[in-house]
């Protein structure tokens, strides 16, 4: 049901794509003053960068947790898995949250453990059988579920990705300009355009975007 290696490919990747791009310091004279820098490597090592990977990684942990206790245990009811998610995604729950969330996990497991037992009794009552069943619909309707929150987090972390890495370049380009105007740069490239430049503006920039956030 649930595909952890696919799932896990997927990450908070900074990847500038700016090829072309160029930064001016805004300053004119005889000669041009170039800089270099590496907006990836800037933003993966700045405070933002840090913080926006920690928080993709506990997004992805979380969704991650969810899916693998309902390939686990596929005797969820559509009310406790809503419940589940919904606990289980919560950013910064409170205690009596997560004690509901035990306790909901608690009876699935319990039912879990039922519907093997049955699945082993020699002579089930008409009751164990209709219970049975009950257990089929439910793991085949957890199946589906599984597999349309699966689609549903992918594209959900690739918006959040995608938004925080649009933020982070531009407030990178901020801190280019910053440091292209105070140390009198004329044009700063990104790295992929010019990698050997001499004028390497990586720690300065990094500083910079730090004193931003």
């Amino acid at each position: 049901m649930f595909n952890k290696t696919s799932f896990s490919n997927f990450g908070w990747i900074v990847a500038a794509a700016l090829a072309g791009a160029m930064f001016a310091g805004g300053f004119q004279g005889s000669s041009e003053k170039i800089g270099v820098v590496d907006i990836a490597k800037v933003i993966s090592q700045s405070n933002m960068g840090k913080r926006d990977q920690e928080t993709f990684n506990q997004m992805k942990a979380a969704r991650e947790g969810l899916l693998e206790f309902i390939d686990t245990y596929r005797v969820l009811t559509n009310e406790q898995a809503q419940r589940i998610k919904e606990l289980s995604l919560l950013p910064n729950p409170k205690p009596e949250e997560k004690n509901e969330l035990e306790r909901l996990k608690a009876e699935v497991k319990a039912s879990s453990a039922r519907s093997t037992e049955l699945a082993t009794k020699t002579n089930p009552t008409p009751e164990d059988r209709a219970l049975m069943d009950d257990f089929a619909r439910r793991s085949q309707t957890m199946e589906q579920v599984a597999q349309r929150w699966y689609r549903e987090f992918t594209n959900e972390l690739q918006q959040w990705a995608d938004k925080q890495k649009a933020a982070s370049i531009e407030k990178a380009k901020a801190a280019i300009q910053d440091v292209a105007k105070s140390q009198g740069f004329t044009v700063v490239f990104e790295a992929g355009i010019a990698p050997y430049g001499a004028n390497d503006l990586n720690d300065a920039v990094l500083k910079a975007l730090n004193a931003r956030n």
